[in-house]
């Protein structure tokens, strides 16, 4: 028999609106914090939190990610493999270009 690794997942016998905190991640913090603890014995969180990232899921906590966590878990995959590829990563957003010369050795 192969279950889907959402029928494994710890939270499947939690209510599901306890990972979708409302509002800023600060003002949630023990909320996440009780949700991290379900993450943390979890025997499918590998899978939950590579579903997440791979499939971009802005909102709630996956794998005891949050949001803001798991957006800069995709820039850093996204930096590595340009690095690995040869590829200059682009400029974060917001992020001014340096106009200063760059010394030649």
């Amino acid at each position: 028999m192969n279950l889907h690794w959402t029928e494994t997942a710890s939270c499947v016998s939690v209510d599901a609106d306890l990972f979708f905190p409302l509002g800023d991640e600060t003002v949630h913090a023990d909320q996440i914090a009780a949700i991290r603890r379900v993450c943390a014995a979890c025997p499918a969180a590998r899978r939950c939190l590579e579903w997440a990232l791979t499939t971009g899921e802005p909102e709630g906590i996956w794998a005891g990610t949050t949001p803001g966590e798991r957006r800069r878990i995709r820039a850093a995959r996204r930096a590595a493999s340009d690095a690995s590829a040869g590829t200059p990563a682009a400029p974060a957003p917001g992020a001014s270009a340096s106009t200063a010369p760059v010394p030649v050795s």
